[in-house]
């Protein structure tokens, strides 16, 4: 079974990047400062309609969810200098794809990566190949599809 960066490195605290770590405590503020306390109103009326009481107590659950986990989350540190050679969790990362089309990519942990387009689960096929590989490296990914090959093109240290 393969072992997650958290694992590898001996810790078993999820790793999350700064800038996850900012927009999950967005997304906390904005459910316990506006959107719970809109339904709050709702929930009051003679006559109300459960379905407000339903997303009253799925919204609740997904702060306390959010909350727990950012508790237990170790915030990776920026990388401010060109001395990253490697991809890492976190990493921004131009890859080409086996379509020959080039993407931007960043391997992070999986509860941060619905958070844009360019975040990938490092539990994903392609998360789990590039971790380790360095620019100018083909790695081999395993895929539901089958094997496929990305080419690491540029790692951003910046970004």
């Amino acid at each position: 079974m393969p072992r997650s960066a958290a694992q590898a490195n001996g810790s078993t605290r999820p790793q999350i990047t700064l800038e996850g770590f900012t927009r999950i405590s967005e997304r906390i503020a904005d459910i316990r400062e506006r959107r719970l306390p809109e339904l709050v109103p709702l929930l009051v009326e003679h006559e109300r309609d459960e379905r407000y009481v339903h997303e009253y107590e799925q919204l609740l659950a997904e702060a306390h969810e959010w909350e727990g986990f950012l508790a237990e989350a170790t915030v990776l540190p920026a990388v401010a200098d060109g001395t990253q050679l490697t991809v890492n969790l976190g990493t921004r990362v131009l890859v080409t794809l086996v379509d020959g089309t080039d993407s931007w990519v960043r391997p992070v942990h999986p509860r941060e990566a619905f958070l844009d387009d360019e975040r990938i689960s490092m539990d994903s096929p392609l998360g789990k190949a590039i971790i380790g590989a360095r620019v100018g490296d083909a790695v081999e990914v395993d895929s539901p599809v089958g094997t496929w090959q990305a080419v690491i093109r540029e790692i951003d240290v910046k970004g």
